[in-house]
């Protein structure tokens, strides 16, 4: 069934081809090259013998080494490189899992890509913010440089950059209490919801349109055990071709926040012929 006018697919909304996922595949694994190289030059020495040959003392400084630079970091600035670089591999983690599951069910849209290439910023800052916390003393107080276990801040940085998303929502939670609510925006994801489904009726290829709201994410369309692929997808409106094999029954949007059925059932007519 083809549509009497085509509507411009917004931007971004396409999928993404075969050289943007070798790309951004590639760009991830240097990424995370770097990041470990970086995590282990700035890695703390651990402690030394003193002149007395007992007492064991924590080094102050090291010398990096790099391709062409070798700067000296004190103790205080490794542990800030290590959260950093720590919450970077988290968000490596957590985008490469998204990253090959998409991909791997071929619902990969071009306007994740930044976001993939992003997040592993998010997750160093993040890491950065929590280690400020902790250091701050807001949760409980510590030492100085020479006391903290740098094996503990990397493993909680890590965490916090694969889970950015759920360490944003605790630090909404906490400051919601002390804080006036910020008003919704275009930064919330939205739970999904279909208000409508036009036409409620047709057989296979039968191109339909959903309409609701939170949708701006949304990846196929279920028909019973059959899917397609959703398209000209935006936060309020989305469209799907009815695929070989759907049946009557709810349909069921999926998104990464969560998927929504339609109030209405939609009937699958016996194809012409």
């Amino acid at each position: 069934m083809t549509p009497s006018s085509a509507e411009p697919e917004s931007p971004g909304g396409e999928y993404a081809r075969t050289r943007d996922i070798v790309v951004v595949f590639a760009v991830l694994l240097i990424i995370t090259a770097v990041l470990v190289i970086l995590l282990v030059q700035a890695w703390p020495a651990g402690p030394q013998t003193g002149p007395d040959g007992r007492t064991e003392v924590t080094p102050a400084a090291k010398t990096v080494h790099f391709p062409g630079w070798s700067p000296t970091m004190s103790r205080e600035t490794s542990l800030f490189v290590i959260v950093m670089a720590s919450g970077a591999l988290g968000g490596i983690a957590h985008v490469l899992r998204s990253f090959y599951w998409y991909a791997g069910n071929r619902a990969l849209r071009r306007s994740w890509l930044l976001m993939y290439l992003l997040l592993p910023v998010v997750g160093a800052l993040f890491g950065l913010i929590v280690y400020l916390v902790v250091r701050g003393g807001l949760t409980s107080p510590i030492g100085g440089a020479g006391d903290i276990n740098p094996y503990g801040i990397a493993a909680i940085a890590a965490l916090v950059g694969q889970f950015s998303r759920e360490t944003a929502e605790k630090f909404r939670d906490v400051f919601s209490t002390l804080l006036a609510p910020a008003p919704p925006g275009r930064d919330h994801a939205l739970t999904p919801s279909i208000a409508a489904v036009e036409p409620l009726s047709g057989p296979p290829e039968t191109r339909i349109t959903i309409i609701g709201t939170g949708l701006g994410s949304a990846t196929f369309v279920r028909f019973g055990d059959a899917r397609a692929p959703a398209t000209d997808v935006t936060d309020t409106r989305l469209r799907a071709i009815v695929p070989d094999g759907a049946t009557s029954g709810p349909l069921i949007v999926t998104t990464p926040t969560g998927a929504a059925a339609s109030p209405d059932t939609f009937t699958v007519e016996p194809g012409a012929g």
